[in-house]
């Protein structure tokens, strides 16, 4: 998911017009700063997964970032073909997004692991918030 942000970022003008004015024109606030909310989310969500801290909060961004790649896609493909032809244009690019929400959503129901930075700092987190880490 980081390259994907780091993608956002090389050319953000042109993310916002090709993608946001012309698929998610009723967003509201400037069009640009969905290009880099989206891509900063993918960045730092992204990290803060690999190291297991802030874990639920991370996944549920990016979840929601995979939402709008799903209705992306959708809007500019559709189903073509879906689930067994072959399609004109060759367009799949849907199950790569579906996958992701679906591993993120895994993930947010198990736990970081006994390898993160939570599960090391777990016993200086309070109880009530720990569920957040």
């Amino acid at each position: 998911m980081i390259h994907h942000g780091l993608e956002k970022l090389s050319d953000p003008q042109g993310f916002t017009t090709f993608i946001i004015d012309k698929y998610f024109d009723y967003l509201p606030l400037n069009h640009l700063y969905w290009t880099y909310l989206a891509a900063y989310t993918q960045l730092i969500a992204s990290g803060l997964v690999i190291f297991g801290f802030f874990f639920r909060p991370a996944l549920i961004s990016l979840s929601i970032t995979m939402v709008f790649a799903l209705v992306f896609h959708f809007l500019d493909s559709g189903l073509q073909g879906a689930p067994f032809a072959i399609v004109e244009a060759h367009n799949y690019e849907y199950e790569t997004s579906s996958l992701y929400l679906i591993a993120y959503l895994t993930l947010m129901v198990s736990d970081a692991g006994q390898f993160s930075v939570k599960h090391s700092l777990s016993r200086y987190i309070p109880e009530n918030i720990r569920w957040l880490a």
